[in-house]
């Protein structure tokens, strides 16, 4: 259901962009809608030869780009139809308008040029990883730790070892006690990619390091989504618990996407948390971060990732109504609860107002 309705929106949007077109270049021949169907079917063609085993960054990268740039594209030109269709309004109830309308070859010209630049922009805000450091004081731990979160690498075809080097390169500047990949690490058919595996191998802190599966691992297949993970050198915590040294311990809970796929969970997240040892300092992995208020006093600092922050900058807002926040540290009485942006996209490869991320926690002892 889900691939039908995003693939018929995305024909929808395709067919605007071609015929916005059409209307402006005053063109008759409608064959020029047949774009609009190879467009709309390319993402699908993507898959198909990823899970062939078919590698094609240039092909892919492609694809998805034009996605972005054609979904910018209907985002301006819909604002410029909003408008003169208020215009159209305004005359109908005052008999004049007070504002000229847009439309035209010049107007298209500009949209275009403007989704153009905008499009190269969020692909260039995609390579400047930001690094957010925090320190949070606690009784519990017995000595000071540092926590290096990562999320969202989304490794697939266009999503490569680049991403990989950007998170090892903080990596080995920081030297992190624990590393943690809050999910969607996997994003397509990485049998193949041993390069990847052995760059994240390098990756390898005194405490270990962690991952939880994200909702983009079931979608490109959770088998070989785990057996990359664990090959490169994750331990994989499914609704689990996993004590530490230091008096650390570690919660994870898999994806809510998990029973979609039959995957039954044997406790939810309440009742997996409620089985920790309180004098612990409790460290909460959730990909998708819908934490309220029942999970008060139940860990002491949560990671999840999931959003990208919104992506596109405006977005960021529909996301505070459905998460605990879009992204960033949020306090949830005196627990920490941090919201990575993640380091790769899951779709086309642009980040408007939502720089990639990775979080350096510190967390310190207190007396």
């Amino acid at each position: 259901m889900f691939v039908f309705v995003f693939l018929s929106i995305y024909f929808l949007i395709n067919l605007y962009f071609f015929r916005k077109i059409r209307s402006v270049f005053y063109m008759k021949d409608k064959s020029i809608y047949i774009p609009a169907f190879l467009f709309t079917l390319s993402p699908v063609f993507y898959k198909t030869y990823d899970k062939a085993g078919h590698d094609n960054f240039l092909l892919s990268f492609l694809i998805l780009l034009w996605m972005g740039f054609v979904i910018l594209f209907f985002i301006f030109f819909f604002l410029i139809d909003i408008y003169n269709i208020s215009l159209k309004v305004i005359h109908h109830i005052t008999g004049h308008n007070p504002l000229p309308s847009l439309s035209g070859r010049k107007v298209f010209i500009v949209i275009f040029l403007l989704t153009l630049f905008t499009t190269t922009y969020g692909y260039i805000e995609t390579l400047n990883l930001k690094i957010y450091r925090f320190t949070i004081p606690s009784k519990k731990v017995k000595r000071d730790i540092k926590i290096m979160q990562i999320s969202d690498l989304h490794l697939n075809q266009v999503m490569r070892e680049d991403k990989i080097q950007m998170v090892l390169d903080i990596y080995i500047k920081e030297k992190p006690d624990i590393v943690i990949s809050t999910g969607d690490l996997v994003d397509g058919n990485l049998r193949y990619k041993e390069p990847y595996i052995k760059l994240l191998q390098k990756i390898n802190p005194p405490l270990g390091k962690y991952a939880i599966l994200g909702n983009h691992e079931y979608y490109a297949d959770v088998e070989q989504s785990i057996e990359f993970t664990e090959k490169a050198g994750f331990k994989l915590l499914r609704d689990n618990i996993f004590y530490l040294q230091d008096n650390i311990v570690l919660v994870g809970v898999d994806d809510e996407e998990a029973e979609r796929f039959g995957v039954k969970r044997n406790l939810d997240d309440l009742e997996l948390l409620d089985k920790v040892d309180k004098s612990k300092f409790i460290i909460f992995l959730k990909h998708q971060p819908k934490i309220d208020e029942r999970y008060k006093d139940k860990f002491d600092l949560a990671l999840a990732g999931h959003t990208h922050g919104g992506v596109l900058f405006p977005v960021r807002y529909i996301l505070r109504e459905i998460f605990i926040i879009d992204a960033g540290l949020v306090r949830l009485g005196n627990e920490y609860v941090f919201v990575s942006r993640g380091v790769g996209t899951g779709g086309p490869p642009i980040r408007i107002g939502a720089f990639p991320d990775v979080a350096i926690f510190e967390i310190k002892k207190s007396p």
